[in-house]
């Protein structure tokens, strides 16, 4: 996450005022939000918390500072996250490392958690560098097509998010850093897919990173599908997502 969308992610949240369940996917150990990053924690759920959020972490790894672990497409998963009743859903920087099916099931299953009226906040990469997580499928959509993506949600902001360049981060590293990254161009046969990462981000050297953000706001028309959930997850159908894909589709276009 970049210092920019961590910044616009926390002051659109605070504008909202009022969450109650705050959900963040992909999350990321406390260790990468506290001390890595620290920006994360100090702009978005440190000032949730201060707020009486209560706010969960969910990730597909385990790790200090993870609440709940696991793939999210897992029927078990989907269940812990769903029964949180969250009425905030953070899912940044997740759709570009998700292969195309499980993207295209990504809409389904993020309504399938959120609560009627609640908020989701997305973020993906618009003009950014490969970076593999552990893979990046260049999946770059602009903030409309995000939009697109649930037809039956009020769009409260759809913007382009702007950051820094390449360059910016290459001369920050100082002179040692600089020096080696120079060099680790001419070893491309040494782990090459670090380099490829390395060599397509000097592509942004004089031109800054954008990635895609959107604050979507859930309708209480899809209260009843929302309702149905339990139903739809019992035994004998399925793991519900598909199921629940299917409502949210008859939904919102009628």
């Amino acid at each position: 996450m970049r210092k920019q969308e961590a910044a616009w992610i926390g002051q659109k949240l605070r504008a909202l005022n009022g969450q109650r369940v705050v959900l963040n996917l992909g999350s990321g150990s406390k260790r990468f939000r506290e001390v890595s990053k620290p920006y994360i924690d100090r702009d978005i759920f440190d000032p949730l918390v201060r707020s009486g959020a209560r706010v969960v972490h969910a990730d597909l790894k385990s790790g200090e500072g993870i609440d709940i672990s696991g793939d999210m497409f897992d029927p078990a998963i989907q269940g812990r996250l769903r029964s949180l009743g969250p009425d905030t859903l953070i899912a940044c920087n997740i759709m570009e490392h998700l292969p195309k099916d499980f993207r295209e099931r990504f809409p389904a299953a993020l309504d399938a958690m959120l609560a009627p009226g609640g908020v989701l906040v997305i973020t993906v990469p618009y003009s950014y560098p490969y970076h593999a997580d552990p893979i990046d499928t260049l999946y770059r959509p602009s903030p409309q097509e995000l939009c697109a993506l649930f037809p039956g949600y009020e769009v409260l902001e759809a913007r382009t998010i702007e950051s820094e360049s390449y360059g910016d981060e290459f001369i920050a590293g100082g002179p040692v850093r600089m020096v080696r990254k120079v060099l680790r161009m001419f070893f491309p046969f040494v782990r090459p897919k670090r380099w490829f990462s390395h060599a397509h981000r000097m592509t942004w050297l004089f031109r800054p990173y954008k990635l895609s953000g959107v604050v979507l706001r859930k309708p209480l028309m899809l209260l009843a599908a929302f309702l149905l959930m339990d139903a739809v997850s019992g035994p004998g159908y399925g793991d519900g997502v598909e199921d629940v894909a299917a409502i949210y589709q008859a939904t919102t276009s009628s």
